[in-house]
Order: structure tokens, then C-alpha cells, then sequence
């Protein structure tokens, strides 16, 4: 067997302990190694939100029961979505996705509450 090919902890030692001489040499890039990474850091961990905030959404409800409401009351709160427009055709929803007036469609299909009823 060829030794070459196996691992030889004695030059990886060698090879961790020159790096950590350069480091301690130029004091440069051992200040971008440890600089650039915490300001990514904080820039994503302060700056990068994540959370959904006032989604423009437009309702198309063919089911005016008192199941669809409760579907859409809760959604009229302030902070996560913006209820646009109550849409009366499928036509005028294409339109206002194709504009980017509205970024989501909630469609409430007829009958509705009584299919919820029959548990279907």
C-alpha cells in the first residue's frame, strides 16, 4: 500500500499551525476573517426581514355563507394583509395579478358553506 494516499495528521497539524502564524503576521486578514463575517451577521440578522407585512390580496367569493366570512374576516387585520378589492369574476383577478395591484387571490368557491356542512 502507497502511505501518499492516507491522511497524515502530522502535515495537517503542520499545515493549521503555518496558517495561524500567517494570521498572526498580517493583521489585515485576520481582521476581514473575523470583520466580514459578523457585519453579514448583523446586516442579516437586523437589516433582512422576513416577515410578511401588508400583502396586497384580493377576495373572489362566490359563497357569501357564514363560513366564507369567517375565512375573511380574520384576514382584514392591518399587519399581515392589505384586503385590496372583493373581486366579482375570475377575469377581473387575472387583471389585477397581471397589474400587480394584488399579490394573492382568495377564491371561495359556490356552495361553499353547504359542501363544508356535508363534511366535503
Amino acid at each position: 500500500m502507497n502511505r501518499a494516499l492516507f491522511f497524515s495528521f502530522s502535515r495537517f497539524r503542520a499545515l493549521v499551525m503555518k496558517e495561524f502564524i500567517q494570521m498572526r503576521r498580517d493583521r489585515l486578514t485576520f481582521g476581514m476573517m473575523i470583520g466580514i463575517p459578523l457585519l453579514q451577521l448583523i446586516l442579516f440578522g437586523y437589516a433582512i426581514n422576513s416577515d410578511p407585512r401588508h400583502l396586497p390580496m384580493t377576495v373572489l367569493s362566490a359563497d357569501n355563507s357564514r363560513y366564507s366570512r369567517a375565512i375573511i374576516s380574520p384576514m382584514q387585520s392591518p399587519s399581515y394583509f392589505n384586503l385590496r378589492t372583493f373581486a366579482v369574476s375570475r377575469k377581473e383577478t387575472d387583471r389585477l395579478l397581471r397589474l400587480g395591484k394584488t399579490q394573492f387571490v382568495i377564491t371561495i368557491p359556490e356552495n361553499f358553506g353547504p359542501e363544508l356542512e356535508r363534511g366535503n
